[in-house]
């Protein structure tokens, strides 16, 4: 289900919130699906036919995101438009996680196929919305790829040791398994490379969902991450056990090696940057991080969020009281040519017992823990969700 809240002149207009109308979804709500669609992947006939994951505007056009379909379409009014493959130019998976150079408005996504080989592909899809660019990139198993990262001149790939195993269909919740013995490894090539440019680099075994942000420097690349030591190892649901911390990786294709720093222990996910230096080089990222009783995220007894300060190492938490639990949040600059990290974190806080709405917060970004800018209170609860995006007037066709 998709939540939209539109907010104009200082005051909140309207909320609504729409199912996704794939045709499993349909089907479930008893209704006929959509018709005349384009076929959907492959991984359909396994995972199901979901958009369940990431919401990103690009080139006028608004994309429910799943990383094992095909994107699906919706319009301004979050109405089910049908599912989209680039004109014919995508029949494979789209990532949740595309990147969209601010520059450029050239848009980078991958997709892993489970069935493969290949088990990766590569796409590149320009600031007017034509796929342009497609590579098949070598990997030898299939491993649960869930984000990427982009730099002015690069692509980075994270093939990392959880791998999927169609033998454990119905017998776990997710059909991945740790497998340290698969190796861990970063690869880096050029934006428009092909299988290859890719230069691999090891490193040691652990799991990264998302990359805050990457950079270029000189001949190396930088990017930060929210890395986890294991995941479905001791807890078969993914995230059960240990949280993840926030590391600086540098990664040079030269040596082909990677270095690794800790930035900061806090325990941290769903990182954001001030999209306005995706690609290049950034001081601020924005985190949801979870209050821990006894050092597992299963103990979570709510959710703040955090700025960190990567020039410093500087840590601001806010925190939305005992219970409350913080969606994503979601950074807006206070205008086009405001200095970084100036501007607006923006996120839908709910309480853990469900016992009353939610609520959309702004919290002004250079005054973390202050007191909230302004408070929306919604006519629903909205359930915990994963992921989600501001979008300014005038970007989408109507």
């Amino acid at each position: 289900m998709l939540h939209g809240i539109e907010l104009a002149d200082g005051k909140a207009r309207s909320y609504k919130n729409r199912w996704v109308r794939t045709d499993q979804t349909a089907a479930a709500l008893g209704e006929t699906a959509i018709a005349g669609q384009v076929e959907d992947t492959i991984m359909s006939e396994l995972a199901g036919n979901v958009a369940n994951t990431n919401i990103v505007a690009h080139a006028g056009k608004l994309l429910a995101l799943v990383e094992v379909n095909l994107p699906t379409e919706v319009d301004c009014n979050l109405d089910t438009v049908g599912r989209f493959d680039f004109g014919g130019r995508l029949r494979s998976s789209m990532t949740a996680h595309p990147h969209t150079d601010p520059g450029t408005g050239e848009m980078s996504f991958f997709g892993y196929e489970v069935v493969g080989p290949p088990y990766l592909r590569y796409h590149v899809v320009d600031g007017d919305g034509t796929l342009v660019h497609s590579a098949e990139i070598t990997v030898p198993k299939p491993t649960m790829m869930h984000d990427f990262a982009i730099t002015e001149t690069r692509a980075i790939f994270m093939d990392l040791p959880v791998v999927f195993d169609l033998d454990l269909l119905g017998k776990r919740p997710f059909p991945a398994a740790w497998a340290p013995d698969n190796g861990a490894r970063v690869g880096v090539m050029p934006r428009r490379g092909t299988d290859a440019d890719v230069v691999w680099c090891d490193i040691e075994p652990c799991y990264v969902f998302h990359v805050l942000n990457a950079f270029d420097s000189g001949d190396d690349v930088v990017l930060d991450v929210c890395r986890y030591e294991t995941m479905f190892d001791e807890d078969l649901h993914g995230v059960g056990g240990g949280p993840a911390r926030l590391e600086r990786w540098t990664v040079s294709p030269t040596s082909r090696k990677v270095s690794v720093d800790v930035v900061s222990e806090l325990p941290v996910e769903f990182p954001r940057p001030d999209e306005r230096y995706f690609a290049r080089e950034h001081r601020f990222g924005f985190f949801s991080s979870p209050r821990m009783t006894d050092g597992s995220l299963g103990s979570a007894s709510g959710m703040a969020l955090a700025k960190v300060d990567l020039s410093s190492g500087g840590v601001e938490v806010h925190d939305f009281g005992p219970g409350a639990i913080s969606g994503e949040g979601v950074f807006v600059p206070a205008s086009a040519d405001a200095a970084e990290g100036e501007g607006y974190v923006i996120s839908i806080v709910a309480d853990a017992d469900a016992k009353r709405p939610s609520d959309l917060v702004v919290l002004d970004a250079t005054d973390f823990t202050a007191a909230p800018l302004a408070t929306v209170h919604l006519p629903a609860r909205v359930p915990l969700g994963f992921h989600g995006n501001f979008v300014p007037r005038g970007a989408l066709a109507r």
